[in-house]
């Protein structure tokens, strides 16, 4: 236990990490494409009623129904949700930290004066992998902070709360309960919660069971009212990433151990425990499902969030027990020495990170060891989709068709019906047998489904953006896509510059294919 007299330190820590928050968080401040699917689904929900992607197709193609519901009800205020999300992205992280921080204290029994706690926030607010997707505008860090709360209510014998967070979990992207659930397992085993949780009277535990299980039931049969389904379209089509984990399931593992220097907490890692095994199981949990689902192809490890945070946690927790093993071994000075060591590996974080953030932002639209989607890609990606989507609102006819290979920010931009070719906003495209899926070279979780052209033809698009360009002028006719090398024609849209993440940009030009013999807005029937 750290003396009163050195509270001082833990506020320096918390200082230092409020710092490192603010400016990690507008360092890596980006809006990324998939988030503009929640964006259309909450625009629609909230001038219509009706959560679907095209108004008048029941398909969830959406992670999650409260990120949607939460930004609809914003939108109904007058807020657009591209405005809107990042901000509560922010929100959502600052909480999340502060949630580590509390779970660090509970299960260190440090109190809020000690520095160790602290150490969390220190860990988390320089490490990419957590402060990244404190922008981004997907429900990401809002998932995570609805998790480790869950987790903190469990620590303090909370039950019904400790339900309740974990069915808001759920409701935000389903694999929470992943986390949640060998955290919860753990605990019984390693703190003798069963005997602890025998006294609590049965009332209480009803009630826990009725708060966790009527939002989750009641939503689960309303999903399969409304879209027909027990399961959302994006979980059908994202299930095929299970044949990818021999190359980007694996290659995810590795990344996220790197990034957050795994091997080098292998001495800490000597002080484990078994009442550590609460955290040990959830982070291991998190790990292997990551790895079955064919891992991601966005850099930052998106889907360990869970993780990263609580490694931070566990690293915090093993710290504090360093202390103490060393006071009673050596010297009174291992409180000092603790601290100093967490701090130090921080500062190796924080100075990596930046390293990283410039690379980031060198390479520009290009992949990060050509396999993994950084934040400036992410950005430009979406920033031009965007201005190319509003572009067709304002110059194109109401009516018009499109058919996209990424469904966010054009659809969104646009408000046209839009024909995804990736199938997750699809009804169709996942249960086609020419579809796929993909498990080549170039196949990318998520992303292994592709509408076959008959499919394409039949839904009779008036501009093919699925097999488009994006490009710093548009294409000769002589690099159209096999299938559309006759009687297609591009059709290119100026985007001209555009400020993206503080830097500004050219956005050269988004081009899609039109028939030939079809007339649309400024582009006429012929070539």
């Amino acid at each position: 236990m750290i003396p009163s007299g050195h509270a001082r330190w833990a506020l320096a820590v918390a200082a230092v990490a409020a710092i490192a928050f603010i400016v990690s968080a507008r360092a890596w401040s980006f809006l990324c494409d998939d988030a503009f699917i929640a964006f259309r689904y909450a625009r629609h929900l909230a001038d219509s009623g009706r959560p679907e992607f095209n108004l008048g197709e029941a398909v969830e193609g959406y992670s999650s129904v409260v990120w949607v519901a939460v930004l609809a009800v914003a939108a109904r205020f007058g807020g657009a949700p591209h405005i809107v999300a990042p901000w509560l992205t922010v929100v959502a992280s600052a909480g999340l930290v502060v949630a580590a921080v509390r779970l660090a204290a509970r299960l260190s029994g440090q109190p809020w004066t000690s520095a160790f706690p602290w150490l969390t926030a220190l860990l988390l607010t320089t490490s990419p992998e957590v402060m990244v997707w404190s922008g981004g505008g997907l429900e990401t860090s809002a998932t995570a902070l609805a998790t480790v709360a869950a987790m903190l209510a469990w620590s303090a014998s909370r039950y019904v709360l400790a339900a309740g967070l974990a069915a808001l979990a759920w409701l935000l992207r389903m694999d929470a309960a992943v986390p949640i659930a060998a955290f919860g397992l753990a605990w019984l085993l390693v703190e003798r919660g069963w005997a602890r949780m025998a006294v609590v009277p049965w009332r209480r535990w009803l009630l826990a069971t009725l708060v966790f299980a009527v939002p989750v039931l009641g939503h689960l049969l309303w999903r399969h009212a409304y879209y027909g389904s027990w399961m959302p379209n994006t979980w059908t089509v994202k299930a095929h990433g299970a044949l990818l984990r021999g190359t980007y399931g694996r290659a995810y593992v590795g990344a996220w151990a790197s990034a957050v220097h795994l091997v080098y907490l292998l001495p800490l890692l000597l002080l484990l425990r078994p009442r550590h095994v609460v955290l040990v199981a959830p982070i291991v949990a998190v790990i292997a499902y990551g790895f079955s689902v064919g891992g991601d192809f966005m850099a930052y490890g998106r889907f360990y969030l869970a993780a990263t945070v609580l490694l931070a946690v566990l690293v915090a927790w093993l710290l504090s027990d360093l202390a103490g093993w060393l006071a009673v071994r050596f010297t009174a000075r291992g409180t000092a020495f603790s601290v100093a060591l967490g701090v130090g590996c921080s500062v190796v974080l924080g100075v990596q990170a930046r390293t990283r953030w410039s690379l980031d932002r060198e390479l520009g639209p290009r992949w990060i060891d050509g396999r993994w989607e950084g934040v400036t890609a992410m950005a430009r990606f979406a920033a031009v989709g965007f201005a190319a989507g509003q572009w067709m609102r304002t110059h194109l006819p109401a009516d018009t068709r499109i058919s996209v290979g990424a469904a966010g920010a054009v659809p969104y931009g646009s408000d046209f019906v839009a024909l995804d070719a990736y199938g997750l906003t699809d009804p169709v495209i996942a249960s086609l047998p020419r579809a796929g899926p993909a498990r080549g070279r170039g196949a990318r979780p998520g992303h292994q489904l592709f509408a076959p052209a008959p499919y394409v033809e039949r839904w009779s698009p008036d501009l093919h953006c699925h097999v488009g360009y994006r490009g710093p002028k548009a294409p000769p006719e002589t690099t159209k896509p096999p299938g559309y090398r006759t009687g297609f024609a591009w059709s290119c849209i100026e985007i001209g510059p555009l400020e993206v993440r503080g830097e500004a940009i050219d956005g050269g030009v988004y081009c899609c294919l039109r028939s030939q013999g079809r007339a649309l807005g400024p582009w006429g029937s012929r070539s």
